[in-house]
């Protein structure tokens, strides 16, 4: 008698537990399919502060991109969606890597262009901390323009300790006034009910006055990630190509910079010099993605990236090239490289372009 009782209320603990589960999973996705983020096809965007320079009179041009992981991918992180377990860092840690990016930028602010991805602007993995303002705050001489890439109200997994809400995007800093800017939505996405945890993906494209009358269209792009994305990076090429084809057929330069989330064409494991353990990001970008004289540039010596399934350990942690630029035809490479940070408070390193015209 004693156990049957004992095993009707474990009976009557699991229904009633699964009744509760299954109103949580229900509330959580009507809720956020009823609140989730459809960004138009294009929108223009508003510049914030004052770019305090003109073109340059020779029109070299200095571009930095850098996915500066949300201020919460640093060296001492792991990441669940990636094999890992945490989801967010430490505040000790996250405040680390938040100065950590800051310093690095300010110390940098004689280059004309910054381009960043994962920018959190309020969300419980980066403690609800606004470092679009915090960047811009930084870098006083820069103009910006912001793009949201992900808002999602609670994302409620991994389910022992839940990501919680993201506010989160790209930001694209000059010192050089834009003619304009805009934010493409890349369309692509999951399937339901997936597709409303996770990224709206997009670039932002800016445009700046060249001495002669052509523009330099520089186009931030933060690709789908993850192995089961694959279909959603070559929607996304689709779209980045057609825009660089456009503007080129104008007459106008194209660069292109960000995280690709993939190979570039050509790479070569073997090129990586220093003592990293590395991987193949695939499918490569395909090298018949552009058209002839179009250039991919990347530091073939230097990984971009780190898997994030456990804390970065140099050798042992696996490391590829996923951040890259594209140049158009009528603009000359002057100087190319990746800056080494050692993935100190990023799971990327930043990358660095000069330009001009021919």
């Amino acid at each position: 008698m004693i156990l049957k009782k004992i095993l009707k209320i474990f009976i009557f603990i699991i229904f009633y537990l699964l009744i509760a589960l299954s109103l949580y999973v229900g509330i959580v996705i009507i809720n956020e399919t009823l609140t989730d983020y459809k960004p138009p096809l294009k929108e223009k965007l508003q510049a914030k502060g004052k770019a305090y320079f003109d073109t340059p009179a020779d029109s070299v041009i200095t571009i930095l991109s850098w996915n500066i992981g949300y201020c919460g991918l640093g060296k001492n992180m792991d990441f669940f969606y990636e094999g890992g377990k945490m989801t967010r860092p430490s505040q000790e840690y996250f405040q680390k890597y938040l100065n950590g990016v800051l310093n690095f930028l300010a110390k940098n602010d004689t280059i004309d262009m910054i381009l960043l991805q994962e920018v959190d602007t309020n969300a419980r993995r980066s403690y609800y901390t606004n470092e679009a303002n915090l960047i811009n705050q930084f870098l006083p001489n820069y103009s910006s323009v912001f793009a949201k890439n992900y808002d999602v109200n609670f994302v409620p997994f991994p389910w022992n300790s839940p990501m919680g809400s993201v506010i989160s995007g790209m930001i694209t800093l000059s010192k050089i006034s834009s003619a304009e800017a805009w934010r493409y939505s890349y369309c692509s996405n999951y399937p339901w009910p997936k597709k409303i945890f996770f990224h709206d993906r997009c670039l932002i494209y800016t445009k700046f006055k060249m001495p002669g009358g052509k523009f330099l269209i520089v186009l931030n792009t933060h690709n789908s990630a993850y192995n089961d994305a694959v279909e959603l990076r070559e929607i996304e090429g689709y779209v980045l190509k057609a825009i660089m084809l456009d503007e080129y057929e104008k007459g106008n330069y194209v660069v292109v910079a960000g995280d690709w989330n993939r190979n570039p064409p050509n790479f070569d494991l073997k090129k990586i010099v220093t003592a990293e353990n590395k991987f193949i990001a695939g499918p490569a970008l395909d090298k018949n993605f552009l058209p002839p004289h179009w250039k991919i540039i990347f530091d073939p010596s230097l990984p971009t990236c780190r898997n994030v399934n456990e804390p970065y350990r140099k050798g042992v942690t696996k490391t590829t090239i996923i951040d890259y630029f594209a140049v158009s035809p009528n603009l000359e490479v002057l100087e190319n490289k990746t800056i080494p940070t050692n993935f100190e408070f990023s799971d990327h390193l930043p990358i660095f372009i000069r330009i001009k015209p021919n």
